[in-house]
């Protein structure tokens, strides 16, 4: 064997003065800082590069066009898959997607063939695997499963938004002349914050309604329509499920739990009828708060809450009978549940 000399010397053989062999060959390499030849073999084995840290690429699109990309067809065959979403869990992502503004029920409708009636039926279900004979179920989860294979997740339109208006601040900022250095600063971070949308505080302390300090207020209102109007106010801007329900439990003078959590909110959104949650504290709260927040607006009153104290009277609503009690009438009589929850016995002849 031979030394290997580096490009420019002369190729001659030079023996090992100590061994007679040398074993491994030996290739010369410039060394990285002084210039000088190292033999690679006498080099301890450097350690692997570490993987530079993988950086989450920031979203070049705006909020819009990230909307229209998730909303567009996609032409992805989904035959002879296995469907693995629970019907509570596609109900999940549809009330997301409803509540988020990204599309209305009625173009969610459009969008997967079925009606708006069948659309309610679905969401109105309860349990695991409730409505996993609709059409719904399976189209609606065909669906979303288009979008996961494609690899297009639903646009958090809140945190968009906020993070939206902080970079509109900023660049704001930015094209102004920079003051001096102290009140920059304060100038910039008074922007930022000024800059982050959060949902409008109404002070409700200062509204009584009779009855509230013993949880007792007579309420005028469906758990339908009172879950027509929490589904409205969640799209608020800058309003989080965590901090709403912190609204409502505000609402009790004597509670019966710690705190209300997201999963008791969404339990009682998942019902569905005039009287479907009537006894839960969620609705008796959440009439409580709508209703300081309409005298807080000086709003009048709607012609559903004049019908409802026509039919229940200075009482309110039943709040102790959810329609699944029974009732024992003639044979003569058939009985119904009303549209404001009033129960309407009717003769049969």
């Amino acid at each position: 064997m031979h030394v290997i000399p580096p490009p420019g010397v002369k190729n001659t053989p030079v023996p090992c003065p100590v061994y007679g062999v040398m074993t491994p060959p030996v290739q010369f390499v410039p060394a990285a800082t002084t210039g000088t030849t190292v033999n690679s073999h006498l080099l301890a084995p450097s350690a692997p590069k570490r993987a530079a840290a993988s950086r989450k690429r920031k979203s070049t699109s705006s909020l819009e066009e990230d909307i229209a990309a998730y909303k567009q067809p996609l032409d992805i065959d989904t035959e002879g898959m296995y469907i693995d979403l629970t019907c509570n869990q596609v109900r999940s992502r549809i009330n997301k997607l409803v509540d988020s503004g990204i599309m209305k029920k009625s173009e969610f409708c459009r969008t997967i063939g079925c009606s708006p009636s069948s659309l309610s039926l679905f969401l109105g279900k309860r349990g695991s695997m409730d409505g996993c004979n609709s059409d719904v179920y399976s189209r609606a989860w065909e669906w979303f499963k288009q979008r996961e294979i494609a690899g297009l997740k639903m646009p958090d339109v809140k945190k968009r938004q906020k993070i939206e208006a902080e970079a509109a601040a900023e660049a704001a900022a930015a094209a102004e002349a920079a003051p001096t250095s102290a009140s920059a600063t304060s100038s910039t971070s008074t922007k930022r914050a000024a800059a982050k949308p959060s949902a409008p505080t109404i002070d409700l302390s200062a509204i009584y309604l009779p009855g509230e300090e013993t949880d007792s207020v007579p309420v005028y209102d469906t758990c339908d329509e009172i879950r027509k109007k929490i589904n409205a106010h969640l799209k608020t801007p800058g309003l989080t499920q965590a901090q709403f329900c912190r609204d409502l439990f505000a609402q009790l003078h004597q509670p019966t739990c710690k705190s209300f959590q997201s999963k008791t909110l969404n339990d009682f959104r998942g019902k569905k009828g005039p009287k479907a949650g009537c006894t839960g504290s969620v609705f008796y709260a959440a009439y409580v708060f709508f209703e300081k927040k309409r005298i807080a607006e000086g709003k009048p009153k709607s012609q559903h809450r004049l019908d409802m104290e026509r039919v229940w009277g200075p009482s309110g609503f039943d709040r102790e009978h959810d329609g699944r009690h029974g009732y024992i009438v003639h044979v003569s009589e058939t009985i119904r549940e009303g549209k404001y929850g009033e129960i309407i016995i009717e003769k049969r002849y």
